[in-house]
């Protein structure tokens, strides 16, 4: 699971939009959490009239020890194609300095993507709100230098105020009885014929036990339906997860948490319907397509990985 969805690991899989709301007047400003019980984040930016912004922040986290995270909440422009954090390292003092980058110039060729760890995605909805399990926290490390993510396609004749506020609430590390990390596995040999319905499905194994807190897709607006069965390592199982809309948010939490030993894992479907009349493959940009399933699981383990085992077309892809 390369770009890994860790920590808070569930970044690109809520709903994301490439269309602008018809109000894109900001809610009242999100109040950060009063001192000692967490800390809030925050990015602002333009999107100009008729064009897509991919703008990157990379910043230290202002906590000054370790945070155990166990609730976010996230105030952002409705609409946004995507937000994430991520990091280049877990103990402080990343590659990158400090400031603004266009996310097209700093991606390049997508290989500063390949030591990156995610750890929280949010699309779509203007408010949004994550609650772990009790006693369940995500440990984030002090001075850790992150990339705070925005994504937005400004469709209207008007620019579009960006912004992204995120609060991190926390509790005492006595409170904590077990962490969590988890990651985005992607299929990024996607090939959708022209005006043409599409179904392509992956399955992957862990490498190691883990119980699985949450299951979530991403895919970009020619999907049309996304499912989740269980996988032994010979047969799947019955639907456990269905999204039909790709536009709306479902991050499903399970309680209790579906256990999963070693050799065990899920397969994910991906079904598109592109009215084009051009071949549509994976991609980073609205225009493209993407077919990723997030799974985020206790314990934490950074070794831990859902490894493709098998797909549709027979390609597996090893990012």
């Amino acid at each position: 699971m390369r770009r890994a969805y860790a920590i808070l690991g569930l970044l690109l899989t809520a709903a994301c939009s490439d269309s602008t709301p018809e109000s894109t007047s900001g809610p009242t400003t999100l109040a950060p959490p009063p001192e000692g019980e967490g800390f809030q984040i925050s990015l602002e930016a333009v999107a100009p009239a008729h064009e897509e912004t991919w703008v990157c922040d990379v910043y230290a986290m202002p906590n000054a020890e370790f945070a155990n995270v166990s609730r976010v909440e996230v105030e952002q422009t409705e609409g946004t194609h995507h937000l994430t954090l991520s990091t280049l390292g877990l103990t402080g003092g990343g590659t990158l300095e400090h400031g603004r980058y266009d996310c097209t110039d700093l991606y390049g060729d997508s290989s500063l993507m390949e030591d990156q760890i995610m750890f929280y995605g949010n699309q779509g909805n203007a408010t949004d709100e994550m609650l772990l399990p009790t006693g369940v926290a995500a440990m984030i490390p002090p001075g850790l230098d992150v990339i705070h993510e925005m994504h937005y396609v400004n469709t209207s004749d008007e620019p579009v105020d960006l912004y992204s506020r995120i609060n991190a609430w926390t509790i005492p590390s006595d409170e904590v009885e077990s962490g969590i990390w988890g990651g985005s596995v992607r299929d990024e040999n996607i090939n959708i014929p022209p005006m043409a319905e599409h179904t392509e499905w992956s399955r992957c194994v862990f490498n190691e036990d883990v119980e699985v807190i949450f299951l979530a897709s991403h895919t970009h607006a020619l999907g049309t339906e996304f499912t989740i069965r269980p996988f032994d390592g010979e047969t799947t199982g019955d639907i456990i997860y269905t999204n039909t809309d790709w536009h709306v948010p479902l991050i499903t939490q399970f309680e209790p948490s579906i256990v999963v030993p070693a050799g065990e894992g899920f397969e994910w479907s991906c079904t598109w319907n592109n009215p084009t009349s051009d071949m549509v493959t994976y991609g980073l940009n609205a225009s493209d397509e993407m077919c990723n399933l997030a799974i985020v699981h206790t314990p934490f383990s950074t070794s831990a990985q859902c490894e493709v085992v098998e797909t549709s077309d027979g390609v597996l892809w090893e990012g």
